[in-house]
């Protein structure tokens, strides 16, 4: 897929950027989402060991593992990031940039993208009116009214990353001439004081595997000024 064609798809997710912080925005409970209970374990008795142990027989030589076995699978990508970040002209965030993506505008939000055009992300900022803590269930929700008029999008199970940010994943489609195909990505939402900073990720299914080290290289270097 060319990049114009991404670059589409994004601003397609970018549309709909009305939400409410109204106490009705919670209604995705824990088990509406998905999210599963944690139960105790309970601790297994320890065996008891046998009046007469059979004689240990000889440990066999260790057969080396073939290259192709699963313990020995390739690290997942890394990607690292440039020495320019990208500063909002407003004042409100920054964002880094993944080393030799592109810097380009969807809307008044920055649309940062592989030359590829493959892998694409954005960050959209909302105002709030107070810095009260917001449900983790209510930041899926507003990630997912933020988006959801993409084309083909639907959104999977959010996990908690910790008390204020959440993790959405989502996938969508895209038309090109008779074929469809599918892409998809993550969505952060994190909490910063009266502002709600909201990363989408979005790739192409040859990019699928950047989605996650794309997710960890930018979430550490976005911020809110």
């Amino acid at each position: 897929m060319k990049r114009k064609q991404l670059s589409l798809i994004l601003l397609g997710l970018l549309v709909p950027l009305v939400l409410s912080l109204s106490p009705s925005v919670g209604i995705f409970s824990a088990a509406k989402v998905g999210i599963p209970s944690v139960q105790a374990q309970q601790a297994t008795p320890t065996p008891q060991p046998s009046p007469s142990p059979p004689s240990p027989s000889p440990t066999p030589e260790a057969t080396p593992e073939p290259e192709n076995s699963p313990s020995s699978a390739p690290s997942p990508p890394t990607l690292s990031l440039s020495e320019s970040d990208y500063i909002d002209p407003l004042g409100r965030f920054q964002v880094g940039i993944l080393q030799g993506y592109n810097v380009g505008f969807a809307g008044n939000w920055p649309l940062i993208e592989s030359d590829d055009g493959n892998l694409a992300y954005t960050v959209v900022v909302k105002a709030r009116e107070s810095d009260r803590v917001i449900p983790s269930s209510s930041l899926a929700q507003i990630a997912i009214e933020t988006f959801e008029r993409g084309e083909g999008f639907q959104p999977g199970t959010y996990q908690i990353i910790s008390a204020n940010e959440i993790s959405l994943p989502w996938t969508g489609t895209v038309k090109t001439g008779s074929t469809t195909q599918l892409i998809q990505g993550k969505i952060r939402v994190r909490q910063a004081g009266d502002r709600l900073l909201i990363l989408l990720v979005s790739a192409t299914e040859s990019a699928f595997q950047d989605i996650d080290p794309a997710i960890v290289t930018i979430t550490d270097n976005l911020k809110s000024l």
